[in-house]
């Protein structure tokens, strides 16, 4: 069965919202967010890098939320759950 995603015309595939389980039995996709202004939404990013939680390269680029002067930024990881 193909995946299916719901639209967004503005979001980059790494912000897609799956509407099926993750392909391996036992994983899960989180989505963890970073909004606001886009110089304070960088800081969090490259603070995370810092503190060796993810690599900067990890989260998408930067997409506007819709609100004057705030953007988004996406990291996706996944978890092993029993």
């Amino acid at each position: 069965m193909p995946q299916a995603f719901l639209p967004s015309p503005l979001a980059d595939p790494a912000l897609q919202v799956t509407i099926e389980p993750a392909a391996e039995p036992g994983r899960q996709v989180i989505r963890i967010l970073v909004i606001g202004p886009a110089h304070g939404v960088e800081r969090i990013v490259h603070e995370l890098y810092r503190l060796g939680f993810a690599e900067v390269h990890e989260w998408s680029k930067p997409q506007p939320t819709g609100r004057v002067h705030e953007v988004m930024r996406v990291l996706t990881r996944y978890v092993m759950v029993a």
